[in-house]
């Protein structure tokens, strides 16, 4: 690949990722479908914790979450968001391609989500996402999905400290 080649490669994974975020957060099902590889693998074990391995309560509850296939992928994080209000961001992609179908990078992130009624905050966290993504058939999907914490607070009204 030439440098406007890999340019516009990274610039279509950069848009793959947008999509993401305003697909889970406006609860687009299934365009949020397309943004996955149908044998691809998201590790969310770090979802409510730092380090995957919440000790108990909410933070243990994503202790065992990795999902294979786009179509479990899709459903568990339906599932996980349903209704509620969630505001996602991603920041700073680094984006490495690696041939002409495979790359790889990391994007920084910030989420938060509220309860039910969507008036008290339940969580805010802070951290990256780890992926590998594939060129079919002319559109990237995102291949492997990790999500690693560097900040993470939950319960009623919590807040960034």
């Amino acid at each position: 690949m030439d440098a406007t080649e890999r340019l516009l490669a990274v610039e279509e994974i950069k848009q793959l990722k947008g999509r993401y975020f305003r697909y889970l957060d406006t609860k687009d099902w299934i365009a949020l479908r397309t943004i996955f590889a149908d044998d691809a693998v998201f590790d969310a074990r770090a979802s409510f914790n730092v380090d995957g391995r919440g000790a108990s309560g909410r933070a243990a509850e994503s202790n065992e979450w990795v999902y294979e296939g786009g179509d479990q992928i899709t459903d568990f994080i339906k599932g996980a968001a349903g209704n509620i209000r969630t505001v996602h961001h991603g920041h700073c992609h680094e984006i490495e391609i690696l041939s002409a179908n495979e790359a790889r990078g990391v994007i920084a992130m910030e989420d938060q989500i509220w309860d039910a009624d969507g008036e008290v905050l339940t969580l805010h966290g802070c951290g990256h996402y780890h992926e590998t993504y594939r060129r079919l058939d002319g559109h990237w999907q995102i291949q492997t999905s990790r999500i690693t914490r560097l900040y993470v607070s939950l319960g009623e009204n919590c807040s960034a400290t």
